[in-house]
């Protein structure tokens, strides 16, 4: 297993167990809106929301065409 897998399971690991010790029901607001549902629910939703952020960042990153640098 190489070392990067190592550091993904471990950080998966220690995730999981804060996600599991904080299972209490809170209540979430946004702007008008406001709801209540499990701290864990809404750790393991703002994590992926986060992932997804940061894959599409780095997809439209690639995506964007590069600056052509003309020779007079």
């Amino acid at each position: 297993m190489t070392l990067k897998g190592i550091i993904f399971v471990v950080g998966s690991l220690l995730f999981a167990t804060f996600v599991v010790q904080n299972a209490q029901v809170v209540e979430v607001r946004f702007l008008f809106w406001h709801t209540e549902a499990s701290r864990a629910l809404v750790l393991v939703g703002t994590f992926a929301f986060g992932l997804i952020a940061g894959w599409l960042t780095g997809w439209l990153r690639k995506k964007e065409p590069k600056a052509t640098e003309k020779d007079d």
